[in-house]
């Protein structure tokens, strides 16, 4: 990247762009954590505190984008130089959008633990990715602090930028295919009515494959156009579409009324992986997990019929009584 290929639309339009869509996409996630606190307040306390997290990252993220635009197109407006220096700013966004991608990943990987033991092994997988994507971002922050050069910068992070998108794009897709695949195989989900907008929601919204797609084109426009800011702005979006995502799956949730379960049985006779199960679904109803759905035993109509004996008013057999009265009785 030199100066003659430095071009205003192609790096601070790019920006401003990326920062207004990234304002709208804020604006939603405010609505839907109003929604979120309206129909959960006694959520439970991991699932509250990673909601706080992300709108805490998600607001400083926002807070950070407008600066860098307000400085460099209003404050230093008539300082055309001043765009070839990095702002401090400028060199926390990428650091902070690793940090919000992770802590939302992290919902979407419990996710995808709960659906059963088969899929954990990509747990570990996406944590090594998530770990490799927040230390390259670190990377890229440490050394725009130490290059204050714009032109320096995006030389130097050239190969460490597109690391960092490729381990942020294989996170999303792996956390998306095993998502994906595990709503397939859902034994309720033939059930479900087909359209557009359940197939969207479903498919490319909460399993976090929207995601994964703008990572993909955040890396193909770090390879393509290096010498601008479009790939920042995907990666703006990409920041707000995190936690869109994740109040999509938390909103979307249908709990049982009284979040508790009951379980009456005789102590002799008491299947304790019934209990197991039935706590391993409501985690995973909890966290808006697909879970294979176990067929319920079949169940078995008797009718008694009972020859009227006026003289026999009643017969007691064990412990449950029979009016012999009555010309058929269901048990």
């Amino acid at each position: 990247m030199d100066s003659s290929a430095f071009s205003l639309d192609d790096t601070y339009g790019s920006l401003l762009i990326g920062a207004f869509s990234g304002l709208i996409f804020y604006g939603l996630s405010l609505h839907q954590l109003y929604r979120y606190v309206r129909l959960y307040p006694s959520d439970v306390l991991s699932i509250r505190l990673i909601v706080a997290i992300v709108m805490v990252l998600e607001t400083f993220h926002v807070v950070l984008t407008m600066h860098v635009c307000y400085h460099y197109l209003v404050t230093n407006y008539f300082r055309p130089l001043v765009l070839l220096r990095a702002i401090w700013t400028l060199q926390l966004i990428p650091g902070l959008t690793a940090l919000t991608a992770c802590v939302s990943k992290t919902f979407l990987a419990r996710r995808v633990y709960l659906t059963g033991p088969r899929s954990r092994w990509a747990v570990g997988v996406v944590a090594i990715l998530l770990a490799t994507e927040l230390g390259l971002a670190i990377a890229m922050t440490v050394k725009g602090f130490i290059l204050k050069n714009l032109l320096e910068y995006a030389h130097a992070v050239v190969g460490i930028l597109a690391a960092c998108e490729a381990a942020a794009a294989a996170a999303d897709i792996l956390l998306a295919t095993v998502l994906i695949a595990a709503l397939c195989t859902q034994e309720y989900h033939n059930k479900q009515s087909w359209s557009p907008t359940y197939f969207i929601q479903t498919y490319i919204i909460k399993s976090g494959l929207l995601t994964g797609m703008c990572n993909v084109a955040a890396l193909i426009m770090a390879l393509v156009k290096r010498e601008s800011f479009i790939y920042a702005a995907v990666n703006i979006t990409t920041a707000r579409l995190y936690a869109n995502t994740l109040f999509a799956v938390l909103n979307s949730r249908k709990l049982m009324a009284s979040g508790k379960l009951e379980v009456f049985a005789n102590a002799s006779s008491t299947d304790f992986n019934v209990i197991a199960r039935a706590d391993h679904i409501a985690e995973a109803e909890r966290w808006n997990a697909p879970y294979r759905a176990e067929t319920p035993p079949a169940m078995i109509k008797v009718n008694v019929t009972a020859e009227k004996e006026e003289d026999i008013p009643q017969t007691r057999v064990g412990s449950l009584i029979i009016d012999v009265k009555a010309s058929t009785l269901p048990v």
